[in-house]
């Protein structure tokens, strides 16, 4: 069985005994974000568990004898064959497994394209906990990581603010996340009926969150239940969605049994020290490997190159010569230990630089069942590579031990492998050029500094008067790790002149402050514009600050970093509104009643402005919501970039009737 298969049947099986363990020991609890963070674990802990090496025991070397086998390095890559041919029927076991997860990822990959494709034809709608995407096609409001969407009719449903309640929850929570994960390992595992069980259980415990969130803040669990009747048959739209009709019936179940429940820590380490226990034994299960036939020079060989070794070679024993006896073996054979190297072996930066090459020698012991133990240098070449090698030796998976009349020996082996730089690897990686930085370079002086800079070194060339030419001259350069201008070129130039003044504007300026990624200086490029404009009876030119700069302090944001927020939050702004609406006098005689939509500018100083009805009910009604909003007192204006700016609030104003009381 080859290592692949082998894997993927040791993750299903630690899938559904975790499953188990989630069922008999979790589940009862009832804790919510135990229960999400379990099944979770359930995904990835099957994913790593299989691929950590079993714990080195040592033991007395004295005990048993060493044998000793010396691979001598070889230059060429190593080709290893079957033996034989694989049949039809092999081959299409083998091509079985990776077309239906293709199909399946593909699968996944059209349905989050689908939600994108909605995205950018959406229509968008304020409420009260946040902006939402329209699509009138789906009968049931759902979720995709922080978009959450609605029909124009379930906005309008008289208990929408439980439904903004639960899709929001699932934004604030990063249930998608989630769902992305757990869809991929069904993909992956979709021969096992535990990874679909897995993605039910974990959509299931998304929905109890959401749920409890929604009862919570509107304190409603019967209008609640009701309302979830009202979806009961509404199908899901998409399998990497959150829609609210999901998982109705159990939902309904679950509603009045949200309080968490003792915990059995008695079931917790049972059931813990059962996983632990099939862990522990399902890792000595290894993949037989393969046999060499004969290792040639296939041609190829890896740009920092490590160069492996024969396989073929004669052993040299400690304690007597013995024909009998078979070597160590990696799990899937050479070309397996080979691709093991080159994907884990990295060059050291210290050897590149210094252009150290060589060849490394060391050696392992290989126990007799398989585990790979103490590592050593044999001989070194310095520089970063043997340390380097020792750190990959000791990820080694377990061996097919060493055989002598039919028992496992305990040997050592005695490996080479070949560091070579192939050219252009000498490159250092600290050159790559950025474009997108987490700390942007900033001109000495800020942003003011470097315009007066341009206005005082940049002069109109008296061809561009001659000719009257104008417009805007785009400079792109780099900003060095210490702050120097290089690599000036001329993105988009006007002629006569302008292109050339401009470029040495940019060569002469003084040094930056440079970029940084991870904290590090990095190179950056930057591009700049540069505008020549004729002005009465004087000839100038200016810097021009790109258009987004200049709107900033106008432009008017909907969803901001830092949103705004009332003085004493949320609950200090509706008890505002009901302490200072006065129910109009002449609408309560009337018997009129209603929610009116108010939508209004919360500035930069806080102030509010712009108060305009979206939706009213009444003259009457509209003109005292209008009212009350307009002399509330200033909020914490919101930021975006840590600057305050200019947010548009919706928020919905209710006039109600009850018993002769108004509310």
């Amino acid at each position: 069985m080859s290592f692949l298969y082998l894997y993927l049947m040791k993750v299903a099986l630690i899938n559904a005994l975790m499953l188990g363990f989630y069922h008999f020991a979790i589940r009862p609890g009832r804790n919510l974000k135990l229960m999400r963070g379990v099944l979770l674990l359930t995904i990835v802990l099957p994913l790593l568990l299989p691929l950590i090496p079993q714990p080195v025991l040592h033991r007395e070397q004295a005990t048993l004898p060493v044998y000793v086998f010396s691979v001598p390095e070889v230059t060429q890559a190593v080709v290893v064959s079957s033996g034989e041919e694989p049949g039809l029927l092999q081959l299409m076991q083998n091509a079985l497994y990776p077309a239906i997860v293709v199909v399946l990822m593909l699968g996944l990959l059209i349905s989050v394209m689908t939600v994108f494709r909605k995205l950018l034809a959406a229509v968008k709608r304020p409420t009260p906990l946040g902006e939402v995407i329209i699509d009138n096609k789906a009968r049931s409001p759902y979720s995709f990581f922080r978009w959450v969407f609605f029909s124009d009719e379930s906005l309008l449903h008289p208990a929408a603010p439980f439904l903004l309640r639960h899709e929001f929850s699932h934004v604030k929570h990063g249930h998608s996340f989630d769902r992305l994960l757990s869809a991929m390992f069904r993909a992956l595992f979709w021969f096992s009926p535990f990874a679909y069980l897995t993605n039910r259980l974990l959509s299931e415990v998304h929905e109890y969150q959401a749920d409890a969130d929604a009862t919570a803040a509107m304190g409603d669990k019967t209008s609640y239940g009701r309302l979830m009747l009202t979806f009961a048959g509404l199908p899901g739209q998409n399998q990497i969605i959150n829609p609210f009709s999901a998982h109705l019936k159990k939902r309904i179940i679950m509603l009045n049994q949200l309080k968490p429940a003792r915990i059995h820590v008695t079931r917790i380490i049972g059931g813990i020290t059962v996983i632990l226990a099939v862990i522990f034994f399902t890792s000595m299960v290894q993949p037989s490997g393969k046999k060499i036939n004969s290792p040639t020079n296939n041609g190829t060989e890896p740009a920092a190159a490590i160069n492996e070794a024969d396989a073929s070679a004669t052993a040299t024993f400690t304690e007597g010569t013995d024909d009998t006896i078979s070597p160590a073996e990696f799990p899937g054979g050479d070309e397996a230990r080979i691709r093991f190297y080159m994907e884990n072996i990295r060059y050291p930066k210290e050897a590149r630089e210094k252009n150290i090459q060589g060849v490394v020698q060391y050696k392992v012991f290989i126990e007799t069942d398989g585990r790979v133990t103490s590592p050593e240098i044999i001989s070194g070449i310095g520089g970063g590579c043997d340390e380097e090698v020792l750190r990959v030796a000791a990820m080694m998976p377990a061996w097919k031990p060493a055989m002598k009349d039919g028992k496992a020996v305990r040997t050592s082996v005695i490996l080479p492998i070949s560091f070579k730089l192939s050219d252009g690897s000498e490159k250092d990686e600290n050159d790559e050029v950025f474009m997108v930085v987490e700390v942007a370079p900033q001109f000495t002086g800020g942003q003011d500094a470097m315009v007066e800079y341009l206005k005082k070194n940049i002069s109109y060339p008296e061809t561009a008067r001659k000719n009257k030419t104008e417009g805007t001259v785009y400079v792109s350069f780099i900003i060095e790790k210490e702050g120097q201008v290089s690599n000036v070129k001329i993105l988009r130039g006007i002629g006569s002149g302008c292109d050339e003044v401009a470029q040495k504007a940019v060569q002469d300026m003084p040094p930056w402050v440079p970029g940084k990624q991870r904290g590090k200086a990095v190179r950056v490029q930057y591009n700049l514009p540069v505008k020549f404009t004729l002005g009465e009876g004087e000839k100038h030119s200016t810097y021009s600050v790109p258009e987004e700069k200049k709107s900033a302090n106008n432009e008017v944001f909907t969803v901001v970093e830092q949103p705004p927020v009332f003085p004493g939050g949320d609950d200090a702004r509706i008890a505002y509104l009901v302490n200072n609406i006065n129910y109009p006098a002449e609408a309560k005689s009337k018997g009129i009643q209603g929610t009116v939509y108010v939508t209004f500018v919360i500035e930069p100083d806080g102030t509010v402005s712009n108060v305009k009805v979206l939706r009213g009910v009444h003259a009457l009604l509209d003109k005292e919501a209008v009212r009350v909003i307009q002399s509330m007192p200033a909020w914490t204006p919101g930021k975006q970039r840590g600057e305050p700016v200019r947010v548009q609030f919706n928020t919905p104003v209710k006039f109600s009737l009850e018993k002769g009381k108004t509310k």
